[in-house]
């Protein structure tokens, strides 16, 4: 499992994919916290600085995913802000 070195503090766990990959999970905030703190920037900069060396650098099937942690109503008022709707992109209801 690859992770990302620095950054401990912010790992909350991984995943597994087709039973034989195990991929790290950090939180986004976390990550950013850490960033201000190593070096020395507000929380915009650092925003910038975690997205270009670090997030655009995260390309392949197993390297690490950035969580953006958030509670289900965030989540529907970031959907509709940039989606302009609520409803539910894949039905998982069986029947």
């Amino acid at each position: 499992m690859l992770t990302l070195e620095g950054y401990e503090e912010a790992f909350i766990g991984f995943t597994e994919k087709n039973l034989k990959t195990f991929i790290a999970i950090y939180d986004r905030n976390k990550c950013i916290d850490i960033v201000m703190k190593n070096q020395n920037l507000d929380h915009e900069k650092a925003i910038e600085w975690f997205e270009k060396n670090v997030d655009e650098k995260l390309m392949g099937d197993d390297t690490p995913l950035i969580l953006f942690p958030m509670g289900y109503k965030k989540y529907l008022d970031l959907a509709k802000y940039l989606w302009g709707h609520t409803e539910h992109q894949n039905d998982n209801t069986y029947g």
